[in-house]
């Protein structure tokens, strides 16, 4: 369930930026005239994808500085460990996000082949689950064990993110939002401003997912996505 439940989470920050960066370009033209200067505060995936927009826009014509007070990328970085690099950020994109697709084109990188590989679940102590080579015999663990909670959960994210590839839509017709708000009330109605008033431990809870999916689980994405644990605002742990 982990790197199914991963491959979902990975769009907001970017988008978020992208929607800022066609509302300011309205009101820079307002008067007929670009910004001289423009200054984007942050490294990360968003600030630079934000710059990246902007070179796009403005061309050559306009000075665009990037400030970062620490390591350009964000979350998107590196370990190595015995000589081998991995991944200790943002580590997986997900298909629906186009944006990073075209990154990708853009910066001629390649995909990374599957590979043979199965997922378990570990407590710190022993494994309380792990992947077999027999799909029927895993779904019966899985239900054995934690219930219909994956499934809720799988159902639950693939809603959310029906909803958010509205976002496309308003980019591609140059629709911007003055407010963070106004712009998950398009997208998403009541559900997605509420997503942010409540934890992913309480959203999941509401859901009708169990304690121990959550804990077993759950907490385990949250900690290796974000360094946290489930008490973060649902919104964040479900889009990223």
């Amino acid at each position: 369930m982990s790197p199914c439940l991963v491959r979902l989470l990975r769009c907001f920050a970017l988008l978020i930026s992208c929607m800022s960066v066609c509302g300011d370009l309205e009101f820079a033209h307002a008067d007929g005239a670009p910004p001289s200067k423009i200054a984007v505060i942050g490294a990360g995936i968003g600030g630079t994808a934000t710059a990246h927009f902007l070179r796009q826009h403005f061309g050559q014509d306009v000075e665009i500085h990037v400030y970062e007070k620490g390591k350009v990328g964000g979350r998107l970085a590196t370990v190595t460990v015995n000589n081998q690099e991995y991944e200790s950020g943002g580590s997986v994109i997900h298909s629906l996000n186009l944006h990073m697709q075209d990154f990708v084109k853009l910066l001629g990188l390649k995909y990374r082949k599957n590979f043979p590989r199965k997922t378990a679940v570990f407590n710190g102590e022993h494994f309380l689950l792990e992947e077999t080579d027999w799909y029927l015999l895993d779904l019966f663990r899985l239900w054995w064990r934690y219930g219909i909670s994956f499934i809720r959960l799988q159902m639950w994210v693939e809603e959310i993110m029906e909803k958010f590839m509205r976002i496309y839509k308003y980019q591609a017709h140059g629709y911007a939002f003055s407010t963070v708000d106004e712009l998950l009330h398009s997208l998403g109605g009541s559900l997605f401003i509420n997503m942010t008033r409540n934890s992913v431990s309480e959203s999941l809870l509401e859901l009708g997912v169990s304690q121990r999916f959550i804990d077993e689980v759950i907490a385990a994405v949250t900690r290796v996505n974000y360094g946290q644990s489930v008490s973060i605002p649902a919104f964040v742990g479900m889009e990223d």
